[in-house]
């Protein structure tokens, strides 16, 4: 049976930020361009085993400072940058963690990386991939990015 990645992602990324953080986040069809959006933050994981790739959450530096205050029950005025990142982190982690479940092949494992984040002002790139999925989500004013990226195949 063919996996709908982006349903899936939708309904992941939807349950997750409803659930720990209470914000409600719609998939939408609007574009999300980092480069147009300042400062964001990029969350990552590997996963690794019978399928590789990996989970990207792309998402505006002020919406990361919004999660990281909810997360840590901190003023936004007092989250620390270290905060944002380890609150997006998480974010990404859960997110890769729920995906990571529907594609492995039950006879062979598949496992997951520690996040990592960083700080860009443009789309980040991790060669030897491509995007299988793509969702886009908006929270009030802010959009997000949820991509699964899967390392091409050079034997076919």
């Amino acid at each position: 049976m063919e996996i709908d990645y982006n349903t899936e992602i939708q309904r992941y990324t939807s349950d997750i930020w409803e659930q720990i953080l209470g914000l409600e986040v719609t998939p939408t069809q609007e574009s999300f361009n980092p480069a147009e959006k300042g400062i964001t933050l990029v969350g990552c994981v590997q996963i690794m085993g019978s399928w590789e790739g990996s989970v990207e959450l792309l998402c505006p530096a002020e919406l990361a400072k919004k999660a990281a205050s909810i997360m840590f029950g901190t003023n936004m005025n007092e989250t620390s940058q270290e905060d944002i990142k380890d609150a997006l982190g998480e974010l990404t982690n859960m997110t890769g963690g729920n995906i990571k479940s529907i594609i492995h092949d039950e006879d062979q494992e598949c496992y997951l990386s520690l996040p990592a984040v960083a700080e860009s002002d443009n789309q980040m790139h991790v060669p030897g991939t491509r995007e299988v999925a793509k969702a886009t989500f908006k929270h009030e004013k802010h959009l997000f990015v949820v991509r699964l990226m899967k390392k091409i195949d050079k034997k076919k």
